[in-house]
């Protein structure tokens, strides 16, 4: 069977939402490799949705197959997952009502999610919301200055 597309992608990007689902963006090396995709959308009501089996193989700069790292050397016991605080901050980072209380500091900036994850590392002095839940000195400082203030501010304006 002939192939619908073949041919080099360099990775743009990955993601994953609860609404989205797990994503992966290539970029191909110009608009004459998109043809193929194209015709596939119009044959189908310019809607993709189309299944694909594919095999990607990693290539180095001098032309030749990256291994891939093993799964255990990407899991180590050095890093550990994040639980409960963890789970927690991420949430509220990602609310726009814990993003305007921090927002009432004026050294704060946390107009989105980004933001608020940013003013969460430094204030509780962490490089991942994780180590809230493995380093009690971070989880105390989440506690004190977000957790307890946050808490204050939402029953102060009722959202409690």
């Amino acid at each position: 069977m002939e192939p619908t597309f073949s041919g080099e992608l360099q990775l743009a990007g990955w993601s994953e939402s609860h609404t989205g689902g797990c994503k992966v963006t290539f970029w191909l090396s110009g608009p004459d490799e998109l043809a193929a995709f194209r015709t596939l959308t119009v044959r189908k009501g310019n809607t993709a949705g189309q299944r694909f089996m594919a095999a990607l193989v990693e290539v180095g700069d001098d032309e030749l197959p990256v291994p891939p790292p093993s799964v255990k050397e990407s899991l180590t016991p050095e890093t550990p997952k994040g639980g409960a605080l963890a789970k927690l901050a991420g949430m509220w980072c990602a609310d726009a009502t814990f993003q305007a209380w921090l927002e009432t500091d004026p050294d704060n900036a946390a107009p989105n999610e980004s933001g608020a994850t940013l003013c969460l590392y430094a204030l509780c002095e962490i490089e991942s919301r994780r180590e809230l839940d493995h380093d009690p000195a971070a989880a105390e400082r989440f506690n004190r200055l977000i957790r307890g203030p946050y808490m204050k501010w939402r029953a102060s304006k009722g959202l409690a």
